[in-house]
């Protein structure tokens, strides 16, 4: 995996490489998703191989990255060559054109140095690739209510005798939620620190409202679990229960939330019984919301937009799990 961004034009993409083309899937659950040929990864179709999955800012000026991306693949093939002369990716965005400054971002470029960069070490997290541009709330634009800077995360785990993993950039209309600490930690902020707005206090007042905020939660899902197709499809859906988590509200018209997912076994892998499937739902969920809350606290302050990284309060009461 690996990132490059534009940081005087805060924006930038995110690629995870494989060593072999690998079976994949894409799930869109909010309103207004963004996506780069996921169709070619759905159930039926023929050829659901990628040599590549990508996250980016730039909203659709961000597809761009693609073309990076083959360049590299076309003249560093891996171990697994390449198995046709275009080779396949797919990818989805993120809306930050409120925020970053996407005029003038060669995303090509950039897709290109996400490759050059990629690796199998620890993932950087926070104002990192896709995550460059990202910002969470508040719900709609107001003079009393300020957003926080999102960004990337990442966590893994174990499910048994396979490894899931996950990455996220946190980019959504609604507040990020940290299920596991039981507290709001980005969003729609009160003024002078005084904590976080949450939607069921603003309803009448979205109803109202003629500019609501555009956003969205993406993310990838990898396994080396023995899934099939079907049976990959089915987790990647899943795992937006870590989106719903994490995330309140999530997946709102004006959202974009995509889930990429993707095994490394090779297709044809015997399926998985339901009792293995189940663990690798209920990892793969944790996980999921882990990344999206993890983004938010690496996070840090950029272009008058506060992050969590630069808060002391944060630093002692949370440590980043990747």
């Amino acid at each position: 995996m690996g990132h490059a961004h534009d940081a005087r034009r805060r924006s930038g993409t995110t690629v995870v490489l494989f060593d072999r083309p690998s079976m994949s899937f894409a799930d869109h659950r909010g309103g207004w998703p963004g996506s780069y040929d996921t169709a070619g990864a759905g159930l039926g179709k023929t050829f659901v191989e990628y040599h590549a999955l990508f996250l980016t800012g730039g909203d659709a000026f961000g597809y761009e990255g693609a073309v990076g991306i083959r360049r590299y693949l076309a003249t560093h093939p891996t171990s697994g060559g390449i198995s046709w002369q275009v080779p396949p990716v797919m990818g989805t965005n993120i809306y930050d054109l409120d925020f970053a400054r996407v005029r003038g971002v060669d995303y090509a470029r950039l897709g290109y140095r996400a490759c050059q960069s990629a690796g199998r070490g620890p993932v950087a997290q926070g104002n990192v690739g896709a995550g460059a541009g990202a910002t969470v709330g508040p719900f709609f634009e107001s003079p009393d209510l300020r957003g926080t800077k999102g960004g990337l995360g990442s966590a893994a785990s174990r499910a048994g005798p396979w490894t899931v993993g996950a990455i996220a950039v946190s980019n959504c209309v609604g507040n990020v939620f940290d299920p596991f600490r039981g507290r709001t930690i980005g969003g729609a902020r009160r003024p002078a620190g005084q904590g976080f707005v949450e939607m069921d206090e603003v309803l009448g007042e979205y109803l109202t409202r003629s500019q609501t905020r555009s956003g969205t939660t993406i993310g990838i899902l990898g396994t080396d679990a023995p899934l099939d197709h079907e049976q990959l499809a089915r987790l990647v859906e899943l795992v937006h229960d870590g989106i719903a988590l994490s995330v309140r509200p999530a997946h709102m018209s004006t959202d974009g939330d995509t889930i990429l997912g993707f095994t490394t076994r090779p297709r044809g892998a015997r399926r998985l019984d339901y009792r293995a499937f189940d663990v690798l739902h209920h990892v793969g969920v944790r996980e999921m919301a882990r990344a999206v809350v993890n983004g938010v606290y690496a996070a840090k302050s950029l272009g008058g937009v506060q992050g969590l990284a630069d808060s002391r309060a944060v630093r002692r009461a949370a440590s980043l799990e990747s």
